[in-house]
């Protein structure tokens, strides 16, 4: 047998420590240790070899070794392969590609024959691909400006509204009433509100620091 049923278990758990070993990841102890990236797979190469060794599986070791522990395959999953600290799984980015895949670009065909399937990728997909990489790593439209990211056009949002002064947030809310139907609910009380606002004093702001 390949590997008994009773080792399949450790051997996983094993495997998913070693994924998520990473040398800006400290051991839980009272030094916080860190190991290098050379020590981490030494280490999990050292720790599968024994295990495998000492429970006579020289099948599963053999695969283990050829398909996963080489430096080569190494690199090409374990985390401390790499400086940066990765929060997605090559499962998810797969998935996700094959999704926007099949909604995208698969939507027309019923069962699409393996060589439809490689032309689409060639012509349609991978040129799509190629112009995001190219844009993540600022290789596009270079000279232009950078689009604002996420939080940064939410900053801006919000700095543009904070920055209004109160005369014209009053005023806004007053033409939404005004233009919003006559029977509908609350716009007699809502406009009677803003017309009370309106008068009410306004007092001074404290800008000395040290009553602060």
């Amino acid at each position: 047998m390949f590997c008994p049923k009773e080792h399949r278990e450790p051997i996983v758990e094993n495997f998913r420590i070693h994924l998520h070993q990473h040398p800006k990841i400290p051991f839980n102890d009272v030094n916080f240790t860190r190991l290098t990236a050379a020590e981490i797979h030494n280490g999990a190469v050292k720790d599968m070899y024994t295990y495998c060794f000492e429970n006579d599986l020289q099948q599963a070791w053999a695969y283990l070794w050829n398909r996963w522990y080489t430096p080569n395959q190494w690199k090409l999953w374990a985390r401390s392969a790499d400086d940066a600290i990765s929060h997605l799984k090559t499962t998810m980015i797969v998935e996700s590609l094959w999704k926007n895949v099949k909604h995208r670009d698969l939507k027309d065909f019923n069962r699409p024959r393996l060589d439809l399937v490689t032309h689409i990728v060639l012509t349609s997909v991978l040129p799509r691909v190629k112009l995001t990489l190219a844009t993540v790593c600022g290789l596009r439209r270079v000279g232009r400006a950078v689009a604002l990211a996420g939080w940064q056009e939410d900053m801006k949002k919000d700095w543009i509204d904070l920055s209004r002064c109160d005369e014209h947030r009053l005023i806004e809310k007053e033409l939404h009433w005004l233009k919003a139907p006559k029977n509908t609910k609350g716009r007699t009380e809502r406009l009677a509100e803003i017309a009370e606002e309106g008068t009410r004093p306004r007092g001074k702001y404290l800008t000395d620091l040290q009553r602060w």
